[in-house]
């Protein structure tokens, strides 16, 4: 289908959509004027990627449920104007957020039909997005070796002039993916890329994102009291969107290093919040909450009770 004709409202979305990375505020801001302007001029093809632009957003700073909703309508919408990459890139934000319930199979059925139809029609970060979420559902499976084809593959197409910040995100990402493997000095190095690259963007989630990662490497590498300098600067980040978001925050994995640094009061801190959000749900997550439990209530002189959390 031709490029729909560009309108105010259609120009400020796609605008929206690459500040989704370079600048999470400004995103969300233009993608909600954009989709005001769309909704009262009946624009349909900006009223989709404004909708689009959202939910991605919502995707990094909101619960997975409230994303989902937003992406569906851009898909239904992107559907009705016969817009297929529209379509795959709603599609690979719907998957994201089944993964993130846990739903790793239903993400990975949806996704795959769409892998080579969207390398042919996604370009540069828009294909990326896709070859990630990919890659996202292997890593989930604990299938390395395809998780990393993906990655590298969609960091070829989104070098720092044509991604929009979105490399970062893929250092980030690779960067998890050693440290599935035990290579924390590789990890290491992904991520501390991902932070530099960081250095232009207005992104506080990510930031706060490749800063576990870097949490996690010191720790796994033994060099806990290191990593206590970025537990406190996570910590010191807002929750909500001029922050860090109200998802995927890993208060266990900040408490589990806090603990291991020999920061009881900091470590007993993070617990409580990582059992009041009442989010920690995947299983990942749960061990590591545990582990902290554990690492607590040892370093109170409780052995039973850390028996007892393992």
């Amino acid at each position: 289908m031709p490029r729909a004709a560009d309108t105010a409202a259609l120009r400020l979305a796609r605008r929206a959509w690459r500040l989704l990375h370079l600048d999470a505020a400004e995103c969300l801001r233009l993608a909600e004027r954009a989709l005001q302007q769309a909704q009262a001029r009946q624009d349909a093809p900006a009223e989709a990627w404004a909708l689009l632009t959202r939910g991605f957003h919502r995707l990094y700073f909101d619960a997975p449920a409230e994303a989902m909703a937003e992406l569906k309508e851009a898909e239904q919408g992107f559907a009705m104007l016969a817009d297929r990459p529209g379509q795959i890139l709603a599609s690979a934000g719907m998957a994201r957020a089944l993964w993130r319930i846990g739903q790793v199979q239903q993400a990975l059925d949806l996704l795959l039909p769409l892998r080579d139809e969207g390398v042919r029609l996604l370009k540069h970060e828009q294909r990326g997005v896709l070859l990630n979420a990919i890659a996202g559902c292997h890593s989930a499976q604990g299938r390395s070796e395809q998780a990393f084809a993906y990655m590298y593959e969609a960091l070829r197409d989104a070098g720092p002039s044509r991604a929009h910040g979105f490399d970062a995100v893929l250092h980030c990402n690779l960067g998890h993916e050693f440290l599935q493997l035990g290579d924390n000095e590789e990890a290491l190095e992904q991520t501390e890329r991902g932070l530099a690259r960081c250095a232009g963007l207005a992104n506080s989630k990510l930031v706060s994102v490749l800063l576990i990662n870097r949490v996690v490497c010191l720790t796994e590498l033994k060099r806990s009291g290191e990593a206590l300098l970025s537990v406190h600067q996570v910590c010191a980040l807002p929750t909500g969107h001029a922050g860090r978001g109200t998802n995927a925050l890993h208060h266990e994995t900040l408490a589990l290093a806090a603990l291991r640094a020999g920061d009881l009061a900091l470590g007993g801190e993070l617990v409580h919040k990582a059992l009041a959000s009442g989010a920690v749900t995947l299983p990942d997550e749960r061990v590591e909450l545990a582990s902290a439990q554990a690492l607590l209530a040892c370093g109170q002189g409780d052995i039973d009770a850390g028996l007892r959390a393992l």
